[in-house]
């Protein structure tokens, strides 16, 4: 039997991996690889214990266990605390050939899950691409890169990308703010094409608009497809109010299922305005109204109840640190949004913070229904569009959390 490895130990032997041939390698510290082995992606800087070589930083190494068995190939960048990402179990060539088979097999799946032909093409890890987004809006496509091995390889996805065409334009938007773990500089350029904004663009038979250059994400939330149409279906002859309503999708879905009356709320003038002009080009029967607010300040301010509330904030807690407070946030907002519900209407309730998993998701619900003194009960637990697949073994990828509540009392 195997002598266990105590990580009390002093003295770590790392053994020369046995296919260096010159080429520079990364080593892990025995016993780190077993998440990796069960389908995690991410090696973390604690868990590497030597780097054989030279690397440049953000480059592509293959990655060994602490025994010389082969884990994967993938970039490592030294100076973040997710120091390598696995791209591949096989020690393949990263080319466009490599970029454009990951992309071909990403569609396919978008293919078989939505008749629409804007979605989010490429999920990160999800997709076994570590660090890339593709967001697909018909005939445009917008890319974000997270990390400095995905920003080397960029031009080869690109590449690939573009071979899937022939696209009106292209976007390259690194401007997120997960680039500053890695200290990234911002960048967004036209790749190729025009684009006008704001951009339209299709979905459910809706025509929807975004800013693709400067709006929040890529400009549009596509992870909350599938939970506009389940609030749809509540909707009919029903008065809707729609907290942080960016440019209006929730209420868009709403009206379209024959809302009463719709009201959003956010305090962003340039998304309300965009919000305007999508359900213009709609043409849908009811006449919603948009107000530039605060939203605690407007729920405090508002006396009026509605049947149907949703609030779909923005993320509170980019990291761990911050939960005790985004915690709070959450509770108060959420009490807030319980009691613009009028007696048995419906409160949909979503949370986007990666750090607030599923269980404490229930646990802020079940303070916040304490707090606004109401009693509700749960209807229906979602999360992310299906064009935003959960990979099991990397729970960093199931991020989205929603819940549907009937409010009573």
């Amino acid at each position: 039997m195997d002598k266990k490895y105590n990580p009390s130990d002093k003295k770590t032997h790392v053994a020369k991996p046995r296919n260096m041939s010159g080429r520079p390698c990364v080593t892990l510290k025995p016993g780190e690889e077993r998440r990796i082995q069960r389908g995690h992606l991410w090696v973390f800087s604690n868990e590497v214990a030597a780097v054989h070589g030279e690397v440049v930083p953000g480059g592509v190494v293959p990655f060994y266990t602490g025994r010389n068995d082969f884990l994967g190939v993938g970039y490592y960048n030294p100076d973040s605390l997710i120091a390598g990402r696995i791209l591949s179990r096989q020690d393949v060539v990263l080319d466009e050939h490599f970029f454009e088979n990951r992309l071909k097999r990403a569609m396919a799946y978008r293919a078989a899950v939505t008749a629409d032909q804007s979605y989010r093409w490429v999920f990160g890890e999800s997709d076994d691409l570590p660090g890339l987004v593709v967001d697909r809006y018909d005939d445009v496509c917008v890319v974000q890169s997270y990390c400095l091995g995905m920003d080397k390889l960029l031009p080869l996805a690109l590449e690939a990308i573009k071979r899937l065409g022939p696209w009106k334009a292209i976007m390259v938007r690194n401007d997120s703010a997960a680039r500053a773990f890695e200290k990234l500089e911002v960048m967004v350029r036209l790749e190729e094409g025009i684009i006008q904004t704001p951009h339209w663009f299709s979905q459910d038979g809706l025509q929807l608009a975004a800013d693709l250059k400067a709006g929040q994400k890529t400009g549009y939330f596509f992870d909350q497809t599938d939970n506009r149409k389940i609030v749809g279906t509540f909707c009919r002859g029903k008065r809707v109010l729609d907290l942080f309503c960016h440019t209006g999708a929730f209420g868009l879905w709403a009206a379209r299922a024959g809302c009463q009356s719709l009201t959003g709320v956010d305090s962003s003038e340039e998304a309300l305005g965009l919000a305007k002009a999508i359900f213009d080009k709609n043409g849908l029967p009811v006449a919603p109204v948009f107000i530039k607010s605060d939203v605690e300040e407007f729920c405090n301010g508002s006396r009026d109840k509605y049947d149907v509330v949703v609030a779909d904030p923005p993320r509170y807690a980019v990291n761990k640190r911050q939960l005790p407070v985004a915690m709070k946030a959450y509770i108060k907002l959420y009490a807030l949004a319980l009691n613009k519900v009028a007696d048995q209407g419906f409160c949909a309730l979503a949370s986007c913070s990666q750090h607030v998993d599923r269980e404490l998701f229930r646990q802020i619900l079940s303070r916040a229904v304490q707090e606004s003194g109401r009693r509700a009960r749960l209807v229906l637990w979602g999360g992310q569009a299906k064009d935003h697949p959960v990979r099991l073994t990397m729970p960093e990828t199931d991020y989205l959390k929603f819940a549907l509540l009937q409010v009573n009392g």
